[in-house]
């Protein structure tokens, strides 16, 4: 029998409603699946709608065309685990509408919370420059699958 590892913290520590978690939740087999107009504006629209919808802070966003990298705050109406799950939910039935079939997102998600130490604009310009780091822009500007629902970009 084969067994996954436990990477989540306690499931509390999700809820908490100060606490700003850089998560990253990669495509099914790392496969390049956000790379149509249609599917990432329709994914980056439902981030958007549904963290308005439940008062999520979203510090940065970042659609890779194997990726998806969010800085955000919980809120008292919805803890990051359940977020996220709704996200990864959603947009996997927006991608069916599109014609993909199955999973396209892999299981769970990796998170690392912003320590004090930490300064959190440096976190937020880490994000935004990945896709220029990667080579699918020159500069921020031109990647359209990125920003904040925080900072005037």
């Amino acid at each position: 029998m084969q067994f996954h590892k436990k990477i989540r913290l306690n499931e509390e520590i999700y809820k908490q409603e100060y606490r700003i978690s850089s998560i990253t939740i990669c495509a099914i087999d790392k496969k390049n699946i956000f790379i149509s107009d249609g599917l990432n504006s329709a994914i980056i629209n439902l981030i958007k709608e549904h963290a308005k919808k439940y008062n999520i802070f979203v510090y940065a966003y970042c659609l890779m065309p194997d990726h998806l990298h969010l800085l955000i705050v919980p809120s008292k109406d919805k803890s990051i685990i359940d977020f996220i799950r709704e996200i990864k939910s959603l947009s996997t039935k927006i991608a069916w509408k599109k014609g993909f079939s199955g999973s396209i997102w892999q299981r769970s998600f990796y998170d690392h919370f912003v320590r004090k130490e930490e300064n959190i604009e440096k976190v937020v310009e880490y994000i935004l420059n990945n896709p220029v780091r990667k080579g699918l822009s020159e500069t921020q500007k031109e990647y359209k699958y990125m920003g904040s629902l925080i900072y005037n970009m």
